[in-house]
């Protein structure tokens, strides 16, 4: 889990998956809908391309739903969707088939014709938590000066998950004791694929300054952390780690 929190073993890492601002200064989005995207680096211009006039269709036609959009080195894409509830995840589907319908209708913009080939996908829901998450500063909305991302996609083994979160809260208690400004969010997917799964998000400037920050971390604490890491990781089965950047570009109806 992103490096065991700055701890040994793994490089690090989500979502964005997770990350945002569609709640200004108040909470973080709770609930999100995430459409995770892959595409193969031959089609990535075209891909571009498409999804480009996609984003300028849905500004035409004042899609009101908010869209956050996350590329990661590897060629992948999230399409993040705050959403209040499973209920809501409905009426996300039905403003999308409208959209689609009238993009196709007034632009001639056929989506499944333009989009095929390009890309695979595969979709899940997380909900944020607040009692993993670790915000000092007591800002924990998506700030236009740190755009890039790690995201740590740890898979638990089953029945883990107390555990798992009382090693996540020894991180957070150990870093509130020596008052040092590193801070993270965890998701926990509540449906989708190989479940149970936390994804840990953590966001900077650029990744030499996140390089530089946890680097002093580990060698002014690698004896406390690796301490709190060997607990963590008697609970996970697998990490797969991300890193990419916050895309405003392809985002809509988001906050500055």
């Amino acid at each position: 889990m992103k490096k065991a929190i700055v701890s040994v073993g793994f490089s690090v890492l989500f979502a964005g998956f997770l990350f945002f601002d569609s709640v200004a200064q108040q909470a973080a989005p709770v609930n999100l809908l995430i459409f995770e995207e892959t595409v193969s680096p031959s089609d990535m211009a075209a891909f571009a391309r498409v999804q480009q006039q996609a984003v300028d269709l849905w500004k035409k036609h004042s899609f009101d739903v908010p869209v956050y959009c996350y590329s990661t080195d590897d060629n992948m894409f999230y399409w993040v969707v705050p959403v209040e509830n499973f209920g809501s995840i409905d009426t996300v589907f039905t403003k999308s088939a409208a959209l689609t319908k009238k993009m196709k209708e007034e632009d001639g913009f056929d989506g499944d014709k333009a989009f095929r080939d390009l890309s695979t996908s595969r979709s899940l829901v997380v909900r944020w938590s607040p009692g993993l998450s670790y915000h000092p500063s007591g800002s924990m909305n998506q700030s236009p000066d740190k755009g890039y991302v790690e995201w740590s996609f740890s898979y638990l083994k089953q029945g883990h998950e107390a555990e798992a979160a009382a090693a996540v809260k020894k991180y957070i208690d150990f870093y509130k004791k020596v008052n040092e400004p590193y801070e993270w969010d965890v998701y926990v997917a509540t449906l989708g694929y190989e479940t149970p799964l936390w994804i840990m998000m953590t966001r900077s400037e650029s990744p030499e300054a996140l390089k530089k920050q946890e680097g002093e971390l580990y060698k002014k604490y690698s004896k406390e952390l690796e301490e709190i890491w060997s607990e963590l990781a008697l609970h996970i089965r697998k990490i797969d780690n991300k890193t990419g950047w916050y895309r405003p570009d392809w985002s809509i109806n988001t906050m500055p």
